[in-house]
């Protein structure tokens, strides 16, 4: 465990993901930030406030097919959201499933806001 920026409790998890991206997640607020370098998802985490989820992010941090999350403002079909409670920006990495990923990096949403295009939530047209 170690300390970054406002987040007290970070693991840098061993190995990478299913996309091959390297993980650091901070164990107060589940907060998971995805890179393909650790320096680059140390640097995400850092920009991020170390809160718990309000009750909107919560249910898209564990949604899963058996208990599948729609966001707030959205639909079971809406592939990115912008939380209207606490700004956390989401992708619904795997529809059938229903799994959604929290967004660290600026980078990263302007790249899925360009490949995703249609699947927006209401509170796209408020956030950009």
């Amino acid at each position: 465990m170690k300390e970054i920026g406002p987040h007290k409790r970070v693991e840098i998890l061993d190995g990478k993901d299913i996309n091959g991206r390297y993980m650091a997640m901070c164990w107060n607020c589940e907060t998971c930030a995805h890179a393909f370098e650790i320096s680059e998802a140390e640097m995400d985490l850092t920009l991020i406030p170390c809160i718990k989820d309000c009750q909107n992010c919560n249910k898209l941090r564990h949604s899963t097919d058996h208990n599948p999350a729609v966001p707030l403002g959205g639909t079971c079909n809406t592939l990115l959201h912008i939380c209207p409670n606490d700004g956390r920006r989401w992708w619904q990495m795997n529809t059938y499933f229903h799994l959604w990923q929290q967004v660290t990096s600026e980078r990263e949403w302007q790249a899925l806001r360009r490949e995703k295009g249609g699947g927006w939530d209401s509170n796209e047209n408020r956030k950009t």
